[in-house]
């Protein structure tokens, strides 16, 4: 028996991933080395010094030993005594990421030529969940903001606290701001770090006015006023009227996801 391991920093949620992990027909497309693939089944060629080869026929069974642990079985459909295990663990890594580590076994016929194609198995295979697996977040993310009324969240104490504890202060700053021209002036005040960040959360506040601005992607996706006691959400209109000396503090979210997001969508 021959053996590799491998492991690779994802960057999104365990969850994502391990909706890759348990989507066999999306995993084997990135098992490389296959010359046929059918309904649970797949074909491998390996070769080496261009005469010697092995080619074999497999059934693929998928099987979850843990809420974090899964296995792929590849056994030979031709009689022999060929076979493959990979062995998936996902779990939670810091800052929202996930670590995978992966096992990959051959047993069978011609080992001294399928083991020099073991490493290369599970950089593809690790490759393609980590491909697959940002994709999933990204769909998940844009559903979300869709969804999610972020001037609304703007006003939650909640909302703001987790914001600001995966967040970095990058800028603080008094501005004093032309009436009709708030907007202009925090975009002009940000410009250099629009493009460099997800998400960026504008937090001001004068004597008689606050507001609060969330930016995704380069775009605007929440507006809170707050002026004289009287709230405003998502009104353009009342941020524009506001003038006078304000301050400014800028931050920029540290992880991919917004925090909160999720769990309020699914309270």
């Amino acid at each position: 028996m021959i053996t590799h391991l491998a492991e690779e920093t994802v960057n999104t949620n365990s969850n994502n991933v391990i909706s890759v992990v348990k989507d066999a027909d999306t995993l084997l497309s990135y098992f490389p080395y296959q010359v046929e693939r059918g309904r649970n089944t797949i074909t491998l060629q390996f070769s080496r010094f261009f005469i010697l080869s092995l080619r074999d026929t497999f059934e693929v069974t998928f099987s979850q030993q843990s809420s974090l642990m899964f296995v792929y079985t590849l056994k030979s459909l031709t009689g022999k005594n060929n076979k493959f295990q990979i062995f998936i663990n996902v779990r939670d890594n810091k800052n929202s990421t996930s670590l995978v580590h992966l096992a990959i076994e051959y047993s069978g016929e011609k080992e001294w030529i399928v083991k020099r194609y073991l490493p290369d198995i599970a950089h593809s295979l690790l490759e393609g969940i980590s491909r697959e697996a940002k994709r999933a977040y990204e769909v998940e993310a844009q559903e979300n903001e869709k969804e999610f009324d972020y001037s609304r969240q703007l006003n939650k104490l909640s909302f703001v606290s987790k914001l600001l504890l995966k967040s970095r202060l990058i800028k603080s700053e008094g501005i004093s701001i032309p009436k009709g021209q708030m907007l202009d002036t925090i975009l002009s005040s940000i410009a250099d770090i629009l493009s460099k960040y997800k998400t960026i959360y504008v937090s001001a506040s004068s004597t008689s006015s606050s507001f609060r601005l969330l930016f995704i992607n380069g775009d605007l996706k929440g507006i809170y006023v707050n002026e004289n006691g009287k709230e405003y959400f998502s009104d353009e209109n009342i941020l524009s009227s506001l003038s006078g000396e304000f301050k400014v503090n800028v931050y920029v979210l540290l992880v991919p996801e917004i925090p909160g997001v999720v769990e309020d969508e699914n309270s």
